[in-house]
């Protein structure tokens, strides 16, 4: 029994890993885009029609898409031990709305901010345990193709159980910042509570269901005389679900995060 529903997680982890939404957007009913060639991808630039509700509403939702999600159970590493993975975040903003298409500029008319049901951002982490109830982690991504990147940083403290025990809860601090463009200043703060069981299904692998709730605030400041806008600091909440796999030194992970909206992330990895 222990094989098949290891073989059953490692199959839906993978599949939602590697597998793209295949419905594209109707290409019929998106709002006119603004177009600059500069970049040869989707890039940030501030239009001049730009209002202050839709920055608002940007800064709120552009804090759920780059918010730091490291995808780990609540248990300690432990002190010495790492892990290294590649981490994809896929939130289902709409693109139709002002927040996002005077934020952004585009290489030519039809290139459109995403395809599918989500704006994706791939990144890198690397995570170490520095003590036995206390690991740090850092993030960073960059489109080389675009005028932006994040990057960010947590730690995470074990409030109850360690890396022996099979339940954990733990608390986590996290900041995202956006570096690159000219147009604008963002940084998103985040503070997590997550609970976690690991399930041992052999000697070396094993299953570790979470849930937690997150609040976070997001600040973004504009830097440019395209417009002229106050600067906005906006507040949320979300809750999460997931789960991680680890198979001897692979880590494989995917969660869930309820809020405004909303976002499925996956991560592969490897550490020990």
């Amino acid at each position: 029994m222990n094989r098949r529903i290891l073989t059953t997680i490692v199959l839906a982890l993978t599949t939602a890993t590697v597998a793209a939404p295949a419905a594209a957007q109707d290409t019929h009913h998106h709002p006119h885009l603004h177009v600059n060639p500069r970049w040869e991808e989707c890039s940030f630039q501030l239009h001049s029609s730009l209002t202050q509700d839709a920055w608002r509403q940007f800064t709120g939702e552009a804090g759920l898409v780059a918010y730091f999600r490291p995808l780990t159970d609540a248990r300690p590493m432990g002190k010495g031990k790492f892990e290294v993975s590649l981490l994809q975040w896929q939130t289902g903003i709409d693109d139709h709305d002002a927040a996002w298409n005077d934020t952004f500029v585009h290489p030519d008319s039809t290139h459109y901010l995403f395809e599918g049901s989500g704006l994706k951002f791939p990144g890198f982490m690397a995570r170490v345990g520095v003590t036995e109830k206390t690991d740090v982690g850092l993030y960073v991504t960059k489109n080389p193709n675009a005028n932006y990147g994040f990057y960010g940083a947590m730690v995470q403290r074990a409030l109850l159980g360690s890396q022996e025990n099979d339940w954990g809860l733990a608390g986590r601090l996290s900041f995202v910042s956006l570096y690159g463009p000219e147009d604008l200043d963002f940084t998103v703060i985040g503070w997590d509570l997550v609970a976690s069981r690991r399930i041992p299904l052999t000697r070396w692998a094993s299953v570790s269901p979470y849930a937690g709730v997150s609040s976070y605030l997001t600040r973004s400041h504009e830097t440019t005389t395209a417009v002229s806008l106050d600067d906005e600091y906006v507040g949320g909440s979300q809750t999460m679900v997931g789960a991680t796999v680890q198979l001897s030194g692979l880590r494989l992970a995917v969660e869930y995060n309820k809020a405004k909206v909303n976002s499925v992330s996956m991560k592969v990895g490897f550490g020990r």
